[in-house]
Formats: C-alpha cells, structure tokens, sequence
C-alpha cells in the first residue's frame, strides 16, 4: 500500500444553519473563479463517525469532489453546525482554522421550512399543532438520517458559541437569509471579502431551492437507504455478489432518486397565533445571539 495521503482542507465551511439558503449561498459562491465547492453539497466528510479510520479511498473520493485548479475550496454540510465530532476533527487536522460562514434564518421561519421539507419527503405525518404541542425541550442526539429538531436546529445561539469558542470571532462570519435575498450581491461581496477572493460586480441568477413532494415516498426511501447500505439486507448482499456489481447497482440506485419524480409542495402560511409561540420559545435565545454577536437581526421583525 502506498503512503497514505493527507486529508483535503477547504478554506471554508458553510455549517448551517439547516432549511436557511445554505443550498443557495453554495450555488452563488461556486460561481467565483477562484472558488470550487464541493460538487456534492452536502459531503459530511468531517463529522463522519469513521473519521479516523479513513484510508486513501475515503481521501480520494473527497478530493475529487473539487476543483483541485481553483485556489479556494469550500463545502456546505449543515450537520456540521451540530455535531462535536466536527469541530474535533477540525481541531485536530488544520494547524490554522478555517473559515466558517453561517447564513441564519428568521428561526420561526426556518422551523416552518423544516416541517414541510419532511413532509415533502413523506417522512413527517402529523400536522404542525401536533408537532408543537409535543412541547419545546431540548432533546438532540446526534444523527444518521432526516432529523425532525425542529426546534433545537434554531436555537442559534447555543450552537455558535461553540464556535465561537473554539475557533475565534474572526475566522466566523454571520449571514442571513433575508438579506441575501434583499442584497443579493453586496451580501455575498461581504462573504468574498471574509474568504480573501476578489469581490464581482454581477452575479449571475441561481435557481431557488424549493421544496417539493416526494411522489411514492415509501419507495423512494427504501431505494435510498438501500444506496447508502442503511438496510439491514444490504449487510449480506456483500457475500452474494461481487463487488463491481455491488458498485454498478448503487450507482443506478442514486441515479433513480436524483430522478425520482418530485411535485412542488404548497402549503399555508403561519397562523398569527402558532407564529407568536415560535416567537416566544425563541425570543430569548436571539437576544442572546444578539449580544454574542453583536448584531441586532432588525431583519426578523418578530425579534424587534
């Protein structure tokens, strides 16, 4: 076996926060010269449980999800923003830190957005006043599949200030999905500028990242567990079959749910009284983000 090789190290991360436009601002920093993002989204390379244990095919298959021409590499997997697996193995791997760049949403808005993704992907049954009334408790675990924190992910506060912690005000940069919905090119000028590229004078127009419904959504997961081996009939298939035919059908696989036919999800808005709860479970969790970053969030006008 030859020399193991070293683990690729974006110059930056895009950790969260999850349903806020992190798919959005991945697509609109790709566009840089000087930028490649991972060509997957959402590799979840650096919080994976077997992270020591990775040899030089794990190392392979990451590098070539980038550019290796572009000086400036990045990648966006909001697991990050939540798991301690990441920050340790970033903390144990660069002898600089990396940049981190978290774009935030109204967290009302961001646990509504939550909801209805899941129920797109036939994952989540009851409707949203049952999901509130089972109450506001901070009870997270760390996580293999879709997860349903729809409260926890917004507490915003409690999960920057790990990074704040660990890695310094400097190396963090704080965006928010509303203003880069307003101020499309000046937000992401500001992000350019934290990166050390040069700044762009026009962007061009990127494709919203809507949620859409799962058509057959039993079906659909089964062939996407079964992609990623989380079956339990997938721990024998290694015996019967040889390994390229193992490849070839986990290729075809993930190429039917990129294909899988999906329908756009319309759903109400938020009542004003369900939207003055949200409010209240989070109000003092953005007062506190406020004063941790400095920032007043006039944007989210609940909080004002």
């Amino acid at each position: 076996m030859g020399e193991l090789i070293e683990h690729l190290k974006p110059n930056f991360f895009i950790p969260g926060a999850a349903k806020s436009g992190t798919t959005t601002l991945h697509d609109m920093l790709n566009t840089h010269p000087e930028i490649s993002m991972s060509s997957v989204k959402e590799p979840g390379y650096w919080k994976n449980k077997n992270f020591k244990e990775f040899g030089n095919t794990e190392m392979h298959n990451y590098q070539n999800l980038f550019d290796n021409t572009k000086k400036f590499k990045g990648e966006s997997s909001t697991a990050y923003m939540y798991y301690d697996s990441f920050i340790n193995n970033v903390k144990n791997n660069y002898k600089e830190p990396p940049k981190f760049i978290f774009i935030l949403r109204n967290p009302i808005d961001r646990y509504f957005s939550h909801v209805n993704w899941l129920k797109g992907l036939g994952l989540e049954k009851n409707n949203l006043d049952e999901i509130i009334n089972n109450g506001a408790e901070f009870n997270f675990e760390e996580y293999d599949d879709y997860p349903k924190y729809y409260y926890e992910f917004g507490l915003y506060n409690r999960w920057i200030n790990r990074f704040l912690d660990n890695f310094g005000k400097d190396n963090i940069k704080i965006i928010t999905f509303e203003e880069l919905l307003k101020n499309k090119l000046s937000t992401l000028n500001e992000c350019f500028d934290f990166i050390g590229v040069s700044q762009i004078n026009e962007i061009k127009e990127i494709a919203s990242n809507k949620t859409r419904k799962i058509v057959f959504p039993s079906a659909y997961h089964f062939i996407r567990k079964s992609s990623s081996g989380k079956m339990k009939y997938t721990e024998y298939v290694k015996y019967l079959l040889p390994k390229k035919s193992r490849s070839d059908i986990k290729y075809i696989m993930k190429f039917i749910i990129e294909k899988w036919f999906k329908k756009e999800l319309k759903f109400k808005k938020l009542d004003d009284h369900t939207r003055e709860y949200l409010r209240s479970i989070y109000y003092k969790d953005v007062n506190d983000l406020k004063c941790s970053l400095n920032y007043n969030f006039s944007e989210w006008e609940d909080f004002n």
